[in-house]
């Protein structure tokens, strides 16, 4: 197989497989949220309320998906939606009373699944995986 398109079906094939492992590890921990659901709010614990095109920004989507994604969100109780008073036309995205209570249980999980996953890998390696991922990405804008 080329080694280019050897790197894409890895690429994709580990996207896949950190999906499912995020997945089954969260619905373990009864965790009630998808593995997109837990990065936008792990997004907004760190930044804190933004409008929904930066989120989409942020996490590389179109304002649909993000669309549904809060939606899902706010029906689980985790966000709502505010009006930004500096642009009446946008929607703010805020974490919940209840996103706030599981904020740090919820982000030592998601350390230390990160830790087990890339157990075993040193450091150097892993700083040299993510620049080429970055010239990938970059590559593709």
């Amino acid at each position: 197989m080329l080694l280019s398109k050897e790197i894409v079906v890895y690429l994709n094939l580990a996207g896949c497989r950190v999906r499912q492992y995020t997945s089954s590890l969260l619905r373990k921990n009864n965790i009630n949220l998808t593995p997109e659901q837990f990065l936008t709010i792990d997004i907004l614990w760190n930044q804190g309320a933004m409008s929904q095109t930066s989120l989409a920004e942020q996490m590389q989507k179109d304002k649909n998906s993000i669309t549904q994604l809060v939606d899902a969100l706010e029906s689980k109780g985790f966000v709502s939606r505010m009006r930004d008073m500096h642009d009446r036309r946008s929607n703010m995205v805020v974490l919940t009373e209840k996103a706030e209570k599981i904020k740090d249980e919820t982000k030592q999980f998601g350390v230390a699944m990160l830790d087990e996953l890339l157990e075993g890998i040193d450091k150097e390696e892993l700083r040299n995986f993510l620049a080429t991922l970055k010239k990938i990405t970059g590559a593709m804008k």
